[in-house]
């Protein structure tokens, strides 16, 4: 720039003294609460180089959140780089004046004076250690740039951890500091640590940084990614492996925040919500595909839940205020992203693009726009929509299959399969478009067939070809192998045995009392989308938002198959939360609760015939169970309405005694009439334990190997049934 006549620092909570050129002259200089403005002795020209030294004293500020600034504890001083109540959130203004910002990078050089028995830490190499007059100076120096807030120190009764470990360029050192009765957990704990290198080095290219540090620190909230030493809290270091993927997100940061930086704190989730992602990928190197695609899922539908309620709405992961910089949307959903742009991509031009992207972005900072044009430009792939439908656009997409029809050939001609996928909303504002959605066909061989095609707007007719006298497509489902994330949770098993299945992901308890073939395949979805409506309720039942699908290879269970389910209506959740909209659109009486059906799309919905229907507790508590028999794949839902169907509701069985209630194990029950069955129940509707007895009216149960928690005993005998709940401690 030309004719600069000032510079503008940042500085909070702390005093200054004087600032002075190399020669000792003073500056003038105004400081009001943060803003340090300091003017040079002559207008700067363009390119003149330029020094000045502050003079500043005082107790570093620690954040109104307790989450940043600066720590002195237990015989350790160190810092965390940003302040979660601070506003900007990048808080290197709380030790040292700064440009505190996500866009200017800076060198660092960082000297720290320790008292006798303690060594610093910061980052970067260390280039001389000397004995003070009562202690030990460290020299630090970090020549690559980074922002202010990824700069640090930590001072501690430390020894140094030091490992070699192989990289694509070269061997990584890595230096974790640690008292030295903690080395043996630091082993343990990151015994995993080569194969998080090697993870990240693949999809995202080299580790550009000079080394891998880690400084223990007594802080029990979690981690802070600072360049090269990562502080982490000495309670997730604790020769387990049970928080190894909180250090490996704060690894991943040397990509996702420390590399490449988010330009501001609306696109936090470039930094946070890919280091969550990779948390994923980590799983998957070191656990495998299976234990991937679990942690994948728990993550989605923790957020489907939740993530709406406690900030307000379906938000997009880009351009949220700075009250939610660190929230779910920003982790949970923003991995969810991460997760869907490589299902868009395939795995050969996510590592591609990736790699180019932040290659391409090495010590700067960038946009989601400026993510997706480079990711553009390395993948050769048109990415405009994906990032409007799930980056810039709040919600989710759910999709699944109306119907399939076969066009079979006289002669030798191919089978054709004609798809046709019905794209529903839930929180979203517009039908996504250009969608590169995986369809599982079950073949009439019992083998599987993955094709992948596109799908646009809320209705597409998708054709497959299949080779004559081959096996035909019996069956066919949308997004078995979640590479997309979608307004869903699902799970599927081979029925091999009667007895109870829980597929607690989709909300859905079936037991099967008789199978009727060797094997019988069996999917549940739960759709986090409305049910179909106009034109499909001439019966005007107030409908819930969400439904269910059965089904299972070529629709039609095998003859003798029965089987009973347990499905959950709750309105007793927030704003749009399982079917809280439809007792407030109505009231909170269960009375006119209804199980409906439908045999597929074009049906209208009908009361299932056969059904109980269990309130838990009052009716008008808004939670009760469900209880359909001889179940037949379809579509069910939950809706208010005037019952067409004798729906039972069962009969006590005389008045329920528990003791004691609350139990910390075992419980007496006592009933008037006898019972000889007994289910236990979780909050949330799944059954977790069933008991078969001689008809008595008293039993006892022992409840000591389930977390604590409410729960409902059911008791059946031959004059009903009935429930109480039960409080463990």
């Amino acid at each position: 720039m030309q004719g600069v006549q000032e510079i503008r620092l940042d500085l909070q909570g702390l005093t200054v003294d004087s600032v002075q050129t190399p020669s000792g002259v003073d500056l003038q200089f105004t400081h009001s609460g943060s803003a340090l403005h300091i003017e040079f002795q002559q207008e700067l020209l363009v390119n003149d180089p330029n020094s000045i030294h502050i003079y500043y004293h005082g107790i570093p500020p620690t954040d109104a959140s307790g989450w940043g600034g600066y720590y002195n504890t237990s015989g350790y001083s160190f810092n965390l780089g940003v302040g979660f109540a601070a506003d900007p959130h990048s808080y290197g203004r709380a030790w040292f004046p700064c440009f505190d910002n996500f866009v200017e990078r800076c060198a660092f050089y960082v000297t720290i004076l320790s008292p006798t028995g303690r060594r610093g830490y910061s980052n970067g190499k260390l280039t001389l250690e000397e004995n003070i007059p009562g202690g030990v100076a460290h020299y630090w120096e970090l020549e690559e740039p980074i922002p202010s807030y990824l700069a640090c120190f930590a001072s501690g009764p430390y020894t140094s951890f030091t490992r070699t470990y192989p990289g694509v360029e070269g061997p990584i050192p890595v230096e974790i500091a640690a008292a030295p009765a903690d080395t043996i957990k630091v082993r343990n704990t990151f015994q995993n640590l080569s194969k998080a290198i090697e993870v990240f080095e693949d999809w995202f290219g080299p580790y550009q940084w000079n080394k891998i540090g880690y400084s223990l620190v007594p802080f029990n909230s979690g981690a802070m990614e600072h360049a090269t030493n990562i502080a982490i809290g000495r309670a997730y270091v604790d020769g387990s492996l049970s928080y190894e993927t909180l250090w490996a997100h704060e690894l991943a940061h040397m990509w996702w925040g420390d590399l490449a930086t988010c330009s501001t704190a609306e696109d936090m989730w470039l930094n946070e919500g890919w280091a969550s992602y990779c948390e994923h990928l980590f799983t998957e190197k070191v656990y495998g595909q299976t234990a991937y695609r679990t942690a994948v899922r728990t993550n989605h539908l923790n957020i489907l839940q939740n993530a709406h309620v406690n900030e307000g709405g379906y938000r997009a992961v880009s351009g949220l205020p700075h009250s939610l910089t660190y929230g779910a949307h920003v982790y949970n959903k923003g991995a969810s992203m991460a997760h869907n742009l490589r299902g868009y991509l395939g795995d050969s031009l996510f590592r591609l693009g990736c790699r180019d992207a932040l290659g391409n972005t090495h010590f700067t900072d960038w946009s989601s726009a400026e993510f997706r044009d480079k990711l553009e430009a390395a993948t050769g792939k048109d990415l405009h929509d994906f990032f409007e439908d799930w980056v810039f656009s709040g919600g989710y997409a759910d999709y699944s299959v109306d119907s399939m029809k076969l066009i079979f050939s006289p002669v030798d001609a191919p089978t054709i399969a004609q798809v046709f996928v019905k794209q529903k909303l839930r929180g979203a504002p517009h039908f996504h478009h250009n969608v590169p959605l995986e369809l599982t066909f079950l073949m009439s061989d019992g083998q599987r067939q993955y094709h992948t095609a596109t799908v646009s707007g809320e209705n597409s007719m998708l054709e497959f070809v299949f080779p004559s006298w081959a096996p035909a497509p019996v069956s066919v489902f949308v997004n078995t192998n979640l590479k997309i994330l979608q307004a869903r949770s699902e799970g599927e098993k081979m029925l091999k045995t009667i007895g109870g299945s829980n597929f607690a992901d989709a909300k859905f308890n079936l037991t099967v009392n008789s199978l009727g073939a060797d094997s019988v395949f069996f999917r549940v979805e739960h759709h986090f989308a409305a049910p179909d409506n106009a034109g499909a309720n001439p019966n005007g039942y107030v409908l819930t938002n969400r439904y269910w699908s059965v089904l299972t290879s070529g629709n039609n269970f095998p003859t003798g198959f029965n089987a009973q389910a347990i499905l959950i209506y709750d309105g007793k959740g927030q704003v749009d939360q399982l079917d809280t909209e439809l007792f407030t659109a109505t009231s909170p009486s269960e009375d006119s609760v209804l199980l409906l059906y439908r045999p597929g799309a074009g049906h209208p919905w009908q009361e299932w015939p056969s059904y109980t229907k269990l309130p838990v507790g009052s009716t008008t508590d808004k939670f009760g169970q469900l209880r359909p028999t001889q179940l037949t794949p379809g579509e069910y839902t939950i809706g208010k309405g005037v019952s067409t169907v004798r729906t039972k509701t069962p009969n006590p069985i005389g008045n329920i005694r528990v003791s004691p209630n609350p139990t910390k194990g075992k419980i007496r029950i006592q009933a008037d009439e006898t019972f000889d069955h007994a289910t236990l129940i979780s909050a949330d509707g799944q059954s977790e334990k069933s008991w078969s007895l001689p008809p008595a009216t008293e039993a006892e149960f022992d409840l000591n190997s389930f977390p604590s928690g409410q729960y409902w005993l059911l008791l059946s005998g031959k004059k009903g049934t009935a429930i109480c709940p039960v409080t463990k401690q």
